[in-house]
């Protein structure tokens, strides 16, 4: 960590620091903890409805850039290939009795 005094003509906020740190050159493990603190402290001041949102768009925005068969490979990993098939059926079903095309389901 390099320090430097103050001025001899420094003026009164620079009086009230004192002194001048800079931070440099800090390693990758004082950089991941670097990151990791000031993450917990920005999640620490989310609310709960922040937190659905940010990972809803952060996970959205993972998926649109698949390809349709790296969707289906993330889902049937994630959850199972029945939960894909079904999601699939939920939005290709026409038939009018079980889904109609205003998407209630009846």
């Amino acid at each position: 960590m390099a320090t430097q005094s103050a001025r001899q003509n420094a003026t009164n906020s620079e009086l009230d620091a004192k002194k001048i740190v800079s931070h440099s050159g800090l390693t990758s493990a004082q950089k991941d903890e670097l990151i990791e603190q000031y993450v917990e402290l920005i999640v620490d001041g989310m609310e709960v409805k922040d937190l659905v949102s940010y990972v809803t768009n952060d996970i959205t925005d993972f998926l649109e850039k698949l390809t349709d068969s790296e969707l289906k490979e993330e889902i049937s990993l994630t959850m199972d290939e029945e939960i894909y098939d079904e999601l699939v059926d939920n939005i290709t079903n026409t038939d009018p009795i079980v889904y109609d095309t205003n998407r209630e389901v009846k």
